[in-house]
């Protein structure tokens, strides 16, 4: 019997160890080293792959891991939204319009919950649920289309509020292709 029990303990052993090896199907894990064929396919699942490759290689501290990429990413991601919000706030002070001065009122709504999805984005990064990155970087984007609805009809929006969330919904793109290959 004690034979027995050591075999399947060994052969437990043996197969946790082997998810934890093969748990990610592509064959990259979090902690893969970073090279410029892994940046070419994240770049190339995103919908605007020069933009991704212009903001993965736009810092000269390159991650030297997945991990580290999407932690950068997520880092680039709320700066960018903490610089829309401050746009969207001096548009609420200087425009005239009342329309457009209550579509930036919610925008900064959206955006408030934007960079508390980031905040959340970093903490399950940390605890390495990489699902939870993907709910909250969606959530994000989703804040973002919001933002976005709301200058549908008349007036058009004049301001660079546009380009912005265009860069941010860029941005979050490659956050959601990294953290699937993470979540395989």
């Amino acid at each position: 019997m004690a034979f027995t029990l050591g075999n399947s303990f060994l052969a437990s052993l043996l197969l946790i160890l082997s998810l934890a090896t093969f748990s990610y199907g592509n064959g990259i894990m979090p902690s893969s080293m970073v090279t410029d064929d892994m940046v070419k396919n994240i770049c190339s699942r995103t919908p605007d792959s020069s933009h991704c490759l212009d903001v993965v290689e736009s810092d000269l501290r390159v991650p030297e891991s997945l991990l580290g990429l999407a932690q950068f990413t997520i880092d680039l991601a709320h700066i960018n939204a903490t610089e829309t919000i401050k746009l969207i706030q001096s548009l609420i002070k200087q425009t005239k319009n009342p329309q457009l001065k209550q579509r930036y009122t919610l925008c900064s709504q959206n955006y408030d919950i934007a960079i508390g999805d980031l905040d959340q984005a970093k903490t399950d990064l940390s605890s390495r649920d990489y699902g939870g990155v993907n709910v909250e970087t969606t959530g994000v984007l989703n804040e973002i289309r919001d933002c976005e609805e709301r200058f549908e009809g008349a007036p058009a929006d004049p301001s660079r509020l546009p380009k912005r969330n265009k860069d941010l919904e860029n941005i979050c793109s490659i956050i959601l292709v990294i953290s699937n290959i993470m979540s395989q």
